[in-house]
């Protein structure tokens, strides 16, 4: 009977031991880029010194959020963005220092030692000293919506239109190159939703989950898909110093992990959710102050 009894406790033991590990293992954060995998990789000149520093200093996207129009917000880091660095910085054992930069600033902030990584989405192009990690950490299929009666009708008419994209915005190749479209970049995602309800453009080119969520707002009953599946024609890479290969080789490492346990899908609802929002706001009289 004793005997019986210690191989029940042994079994609930186990059994609680097992669903702890489960539950670990089930939240984001830290705790994904807690692996051996991961943390046994070598690192390069740019994560050891960050290391050795105690912080990981991140240039990322930064833009202010809809407010009142007598009350302006001053710019605050892109949410996506500083997930990402906030993963980077756990994975290395170490602080995040997040730095907003405007677009004009990134390249020079990396050049200059003021950031060790950038993290602000596809670069515009590309420049002499700084080199990008293999793999993208924005992957999601596009959408491009325009008026139900408006100018462009179809996917076709969108040859030679203005389309509203988000600074930092795959979409904005995708719809240059795929349809001959006028990418027109504003400062985030939110700017150019803004811009696009406001007639400054025929079509807006956003994530296929973030518009999806919109079309079922009652305001946004006045717009249509346009184009579906839009793909991204160019990487949005983590930057880095040129010549530190083995830091960049980390970097892609995490950002596969980032992708194939569940992450970057997570990251990508949250960022829909925020989106989705800060555009609703619009309707109830605030404005994107730039």
């Amino acid at each position: 009977m004793t005997e019986r009894r210690r191989s029940k406790r042994g079994l609930v033991l186990a059994g609680t031991a097992l669903a702890m590990a489960v539950a670990i293992a089930g939240i984001g954060g830290a705790w994904a880029f807690a692996t051996p995998v991961l943390s046994g990789l070598p690192k390069g000149p740019v994560l050891a010194q960050a290391i050795e520093r105690g912080r990981l200093i991140v240039g990322v996207r930064r833009y202010p959020r809809p407010a009142p129009p007598e009350a302006p917000t001053p710019p605050e880091p892109d949410g996506f963005d500083a997930t990402l660095a906030r993963q980077l910085a756990a994975s290395l054992g170490v602080p995040l220092e997040l730095v907003g930069l405007d677009p004009a600033a990134q390249e020079a902030a990396l050049r200059e030692g003021r950031v060790d990584l950038l993290v602000a989405g596809v670069p515009a192009q590309s420049v002499p000293g700084i080199a990008a990690t293999p793999g993208s950490y924005d992957i999601g299929r596009g959408l491009v919506v325009a008026l139900r009666r408006g100018k462009v009708q179809d996917a076709s008419a969108l040859r030679g239109a203005r389309v509203c994209v988000g600074e930092g915005s795959g979409y904005a190749g995708a719809v240059s190159q795929r349809y001959g479209a006028q990418p027109r970049s504003y400062p985030s995602s939110v700017h150019a939703a803004s811009a696009f309800m406001a007639g400054e453009c025929a079509a807006l080119a956003e994530d296929a989950e973030v518009l999806e969520r919109l079309m079922q707002n009652e305001e946004w009953r006045f717009y249509k898909p346009l184009a579906s599946d839009v793909r991204l024609p160019s990487d949005a890479a983590i930057r880095l110093p040129e010549g530190d290969v083995v830091s960049r080789d980390y970097l892609a490492a995490a950002l596969r992990q980032w992708r194939a346990d569940g992450t970057l899908d997570k990251a990508r609802a949250a960022r829909a959710g925020n989106l989705q929002f800060e555009i609703t706001l619009l309707k109830d009289g605030f404005v994107c102050h730039s």
